[in-house]
């Protein structure tokens, strides 16, 4: 489970960017652990990377396929979009750092699927798709 969060100041809409141990930007993620729902992984691996408490999801954005750091499977990853009004506090994972960068001025990502996603989060909401004003 992964998630395109969003918060907007004076300034426009900014995107929650983790920053990972080595400098690696990406979008918050993770798997499920045993008898969890895919929306409760989803708000408590927003809690451990990014340190976000109260992100409500507006939308699915669907699944993104790519191969693991290894590349010997390939994972699935379902993205969500999340709308918050906190800035976050010390996520729970040691080393892991929350970014918000303005969405139209995101660096390429560690992953570049979700670099795409995010492109493709920024136009839709230019076109208004998700109703959000």
């Amino acid at each position: 489970m992964g998630a395109v969060v969003l918060r907007r100041d004076a300034a426009g809409w900014r995107v929650a960017i983790v920053v990972e141990p080595g400098e690696e930007r990406q979008l918050p993620k993770g798997g499920l652990e045993p008898g969890e729902t895919h929306e409760a992984a989803l708000h408590r691996e927003l809690r451990e990377e990014a340190g976000l408490n109260a992100v409500r999801l507006v939308a699915d954005l669907g699944v993104l396929e790519r191969q693991n750091y290894a590349r010997t499977r390939w994972q699935v990853t379902r993205y969500f979009l999340g709308l918050t009004d906190e800035v976050g506090e010390t996520p729970l994972e040691p080393g892991f750092r929350l970014e918000w960068l303005p969405l139209d001025a995101v660096p390429p990502l560690f992953w570049p699927e979700q670099s795409r996603l995010v492109g493709r989060v920024r136009q839709n909401l230019e076109r208004g798709e998700y109703g959000l004003t």
